[in-house]
């Protein structure tokens, strides 16, 4: 597989999306994670093997807010794939009628 590899647009919930981005860095594979809203830039999480797993973040854009409880990062190596899985929760653009999400935002092989 060639670096970079992109997963764009993934719909989490109420209009948030994720676009993922694993690439290489000095020999490991590091993802960098963009969160967007029609409201604008959410923002942006990096994960690498030194550091897997973010929880308790929370991302606001306008009124609109992303919690995310937590983002988890697994290289691929050898036969088993690589993966970026997300959870969390999201409001609309006003910042009401919250609604929970758990999803795998990216997965590739080596």
């Amino acid at each position: 597989m060639s670096y970079p590899v992109n997963f764009p647009n993934v719909l989490l919930v109420n209009s948030i999306t994720a676009s993922t981005t694993v690439s290489i860095v000095n020999g490991m594979q590091v993802s960098t994670t963009t969160f967007n809203t029609a409201a604008g830039l959410l923002g942006t999480i990096t994960l690498s093997p030194v550091q897997p797993t973010a929880t308790n973040i929370e991302l606001k854009a306008g009124n609109q807010v992303l919690q995310i409880s937590k983002i988890n990062f697994q290289a691929a190596f050898g036969l088993v794939s690589g993966e970026v899985t997300c959870s969390g929760s999201g409001t609309d653009q006003d910042g009401n009628n919250s609604a929970p999400f758990q999803k795998q935002i990216a997965t590739w092989t080596n």
